[in-house]
């Protein structure tokens, strides 16, 4: 039996698409902090994995290997100034497109239009500055592409929408998540094609909602062989974290697969080694022809890079060709010396164009290590996973909660008898923020909250919630163990109720150094024929020094890799770093070498990296997350 599913769009004609029925889907339990909050307000962070930007002294300046051939900076319409107000960068012709982030204040977000005809003077064209619904904003993963069809021709661009963390709910059906698709023919009078355009079912598989699911990243191709257009969507919401939408008419996208995850059969791409990898959901991806098939390098952050055959993207015909699995070691770290598991974090990843390497982000924005065990009771000994709220004070190696704490319930305001040492908190009924300001006020100096009773209790989630003292989050399962439940199991914690007046055992939340994130380079074999496997086989890592060093844990900006794109003739390798700059690399059979770097004067953050001709010249663009867009030419 078929289910209906719809891929609704607004303003414009609702398409019903018929696809092969599937799991319910339900929240995703690690994924950008894990699905809609239990109630509006209640605050939640659905992007994790970004750090909140911050002022900091930053890298020295350098430049090598590289020459900056222009700038641009650009303009805030909501006047709260640019810190974190970039995101991703595209291009289409002499035109950059510069995604609007949720920093500072998610306020006037969408994309920037950067007119780039002479690269040494490229500037911001306000005018055509396109804007998503409020309560939304758009980061990774913005995309162009041109098709030619009965329905449409000429370059298309388009941007994901999530949900600002501190959005209420929404006022009208269709303005939240999905995707928004621009013609961009005249890309200084850009035009609004559809609105949150994407996944509108229910968990329960039949209900439609009134809002898209909010996707994180999205990417457009077209199939030669039969002339669709598609775009697949990574889905905040969902353990079938995997959207396929049919744009042939863009005007009127249909959802044609929301049945793909990774995690289950037939694919498995998780490994039960080393057990923190427990975070397994789709980040990012890129499709491109490989002989007679289409091919899907997916980053699917704890599960590794995966390549999946997706030139049939309907149900029961997408197929894994190879997929990679983590070292049991960091390897980076015992390259100094150091025994670690290593953090997962796979982030975005590009193929070669001859498809014989595979080089990939993992981002990893602490490079602390929490680690959380409880250490009296019944479980003691038993380790468990505490995600720090990014509002609060850090667990790191000055911080630690360490001790028995106090249970206070839910914790909301009025309910907190004054008390000193470690709250442990259930979820629910009121907000993250209203919790945390609760425990201060009555005197904690620290807090644990674990996940309330429901089917995703075994979920983390990262709270948005700002203060003083340190503040993480736990799920059920870890939350029962503390306050001593004889018996529970992950089969049965979403289902045991919390015990009144139960006494909570003693924990240990410490940092250990871990390093942050860094680059890996792959060999691949991926066959040309629909249905052959490939093979994946991890050549060499990268990280800058400084993002293994201690010294450089705070002070000096975000030292994580983020995006790589890779040169179309030559094996080189673009990667915008962050705090770390702009690097050039060299790839190959004998590894990654590291042959070009920009610092600017007063520090960078770059976030996205694109390669693009203007004119006859090949460029390569740089987003700045607290700046706008910067033009280089490798010299190297």
């Amino acid at each position: 039996m078929q289910k209906r599913r719809l891929a609704l769009t607004a303003p414009l004609v609702l398409l019903v698409a018929l696809i092969a029925p599937a799991t319910p889907a339900s929240a995703h339990p690690d994924h950008g902090g894990g699905g809609r909050e239990m109630f509006p307000g209640e605050g939640v962070v659905r992007d994790n994995e970004k750090s909140s930007p911050q002022q900091h002294a930053g890298l020295n300046p350098t430049s090598r290997g590289v020459k900056l051939v222009g700038k641009a900076e650009v303009t805030n319409p909501s006047g709260t100034g640019n810190l974190g107000r970039i995101a991703d960068v595209s291009a289409y012709g002499n035109y950059a497109f510069l995604t609007a982030f949720r920093e500072p204040t998610c306020e006037n977000t969408g994309a920037h239009v950067i007119n780039m005809k002479d690269p040494r003077r490229p500037y911001e064209v306000k005018s055509a500055f396109m804007p998503t619904d409020a309560g939304n904003y758009a980061g990774e993963g913005s995309d162009v592409i041109s098709i030619y069809n009965r329905y449409y021709k000429g370059p298309l661009f388009i941007h994901q929408n999530e949900t600002c963390p501190t959005a209420g709910a929404p006022t009208a059906p269709r303005t939240r998540g999905g995707i928004n698709i621009w013609d961009i023919k005249d890309p200084e009078h850009p035009k609004l094609i559809v609105a949150h355009a994407g996944d509108y079912t229910a968990a329960d598989g039949v209900t439609i909602e009134d809002q898209a699911n909010q996707v994180h990243s999205q990417f457009a191709w077209t199939n030669i062989f039969n002339g669709r257009t598609y775009v697949v969507l990574v889905d905040d919401e969902e353990a079938t974290d995997i959207d396929i939408l049919d744009i042939t008419d863009p005007y009127n996208p249909v959802l044609v697969n929301d049945t793909l995850n990774l995690d289950a059969e037939p694919f498995n791409v998780g490994q039960p080694e080393p057990n923190n990898l427990q975070s397994v959901f789709s980040h990012d991806m890129m499709v491109q022809r490989v002989g007679g098939r289409y091919v899907m390098n997916m980053s699917y952050w704890d599960g590794g890079y995966v390549m999946l055959d997706v030139t049939d993207p309907t149900p029961g015909n997408v197929s894994l060709i190879t997929e990679s699995d983590f070292a049991t070691v960091d390897e980076e770290q015992r390259k100094r010396g150091k025994t670690i598991s290593p953090e997962g974090n796979g982030h975005q990843s590009e193929l070669s164009p001859d498809t014989k390497f595979l080089v990939a982000a993992d981002e990893d924005f602490n490079p602390y290590r929490v680690v959380a065990k409880v250490t009296s009771g019944p479980y003691a000994g038993t380790d468990f996973t505490a995600t720090p709220g990014p509002g609060a004070a850090p667990v790191s190696a000055e911080t630690s909660i360490i001790g028995t704490p106090t249970f206070v319930g839910l914790a909301c305001a009025g309910t907190v008898a004054p008390g000193t040492g470690i709250a442990l908190i259930e979820r629910g009924v009121c907000s993250f923020q209203e919790k945390l300001d609760t425990i201060v006020a009555a005197g904690y100096t620290a807090g644990i909250v674990f996940n309330a009773q429901r089917d995703d209790c075994l979920g983390q989630v990262s709270m948005s919630a700002n203060g003083t003292i340190p503040f993480v989050f736990a799920n059920r399962l870890a939350g029962l163990q503390l306050l001593g439940v004889q018996g529970v199991t992950s089969a049965n914690a979403c289902t045991t109720a919390t015990p009144t007046g139960a006494t909570a055992q003693a924990a240990d939340i410490k940092a250990v150094f871990d390093g942050w994130g860094y680059l890996r380079l792959f060999k691949t074999d991926i066959p040309g024929k629909r249905g052959a496997k490939g093979s994946i086989r991890q050549i060499d890592t990268y990280a800058i020094p400084e993002a293994q060093n201690p010294s450089f844990s705070s002070g000096y900006g975000d030292l994580s890799v983020h995006e790589v794109a890779l040169d179309p003739d030559k094996q080189l390798a673009y990667v915008s770093y962050y705090a770390g700059g702009f690097r050039i690399f060299k790839y190959g059979n004998n590894g990654l070498k590291e042959v070009g770097k920009f610092i600017d004067q007063g520090g960078n953050n770059f976030w996205g990296v694109e390669v693009h001709k203007i004119g006859a010249k090949r460029y390569v663009l740089a987003s700045d997350r607290d700046f706008g867009l910067y033009i280089f030419q490798p010299d190297v």
